[in-house]
């Protein structure tokens, strides 16, 4: 299975958002609604090539996202993480500062199946998902597409949703076995026609920015580092290389 650095910063890495803006635009874009949410306490700061710029998000905190990562992407777009424990919630700040900034968004995400592989005491349910995003209202909030293969804990689900894109293959989605349907190789290739280069590190920086937002953490919130947070979901960096999707 295709991961973005065979989820050695996974699950920072586990999803990932893209806005088709320039780094300085998306900056402006998201510490400006992070001002407008926290009445101004927020700072930003150049902190430097990737992937070193993913350890600038630790500790990883549940229930609040005090750091966000924007990081300069493939073809003038620009890539989104965040802090939080379970993986970067990429769709919900995709999703509003594409319509607030009026431009296009993406949010992918690959987590490979773990439950039953050896050695693995719980394990993962799988996900690859792909969610478009634009600048006006739709159907639905402002969704333009989503096609996702994911596990709901009781078995492999497939849906197709919103406006059908030109680079989509559509007979994959007849495939027999679920997991078929929308492996991680086919979202790469989705990304790419959109000259998104998802799982290539070379194609992230050089420059990157860390916004920083004075947010109440909870009190029984739960905090760790990438390594304590990767023991604690059973990621283990290289495995998704050999799995199957």
């Amino acid at each position: 299975m295709k991961t973005l650095l065979s989820e050695r910063f996974a699950p920072i890495t586990s999803s990932i958002g893209f806005l088709q803006l320039g780094l300085d635009e998306a900056v402006g874009a998201l510490a400006g609604w992070r001002r407008s949410l926290t009445g101004g306490r927020v700072s930003v700061e150049e902190v430097g090539g990737f992937p070193q710029c993913l350890h600038r998000l630790e500790p990883l905190a549940a229930g609040a996202r005090p750091r966000e990562l924007l990081v300069e992407a493939s073809d003038g777009w620009t890539a989104y993480f965040d802090c939080l424990l379970r993986g970067t919630d990429a769709v919900s700040t995709v999703g509003h500062l594409s319509q607030a900034a009026g431009c296009q968004g993406v949010a992918v995400r690959v987590i490979p199946h773990t439950v039953g592989v050896p050695g693995i005491v719980e394990g993962r349910f799988g996900a690859v998902q792909f969610e478009m995003f634009g600048p006006l209202q739709t159907g639905f909030l402002n969704y333009v597409r989503t096609v996702s293969a994911s596990h709901d804990g009781n078995r492999w689900v497939f849906s197709a949703d919103g406006t059908e894109q030109w680079f989509e293959e559509r007979d994959a989605y007849r495939a027999r076995r679920v997991r078929d349907r929308f492996p991680s190789e086919m979202l790469e290739r989705y990304c790419k026609a959109l000259k998104i280069d998802v799982f290539d590190p070379e194609c992230y920086g050089p420059r990157s920015v860390l916004v920083r937002s004075d947010v109440p953490m909870p009190p029984d919130g739960l905090v760790m580092s990438l390594e304590q947070a990767q023991r604690w979901l059973e990621i283990v960096p290289g495995m998704a290389d050999t799995l199957p999707d």
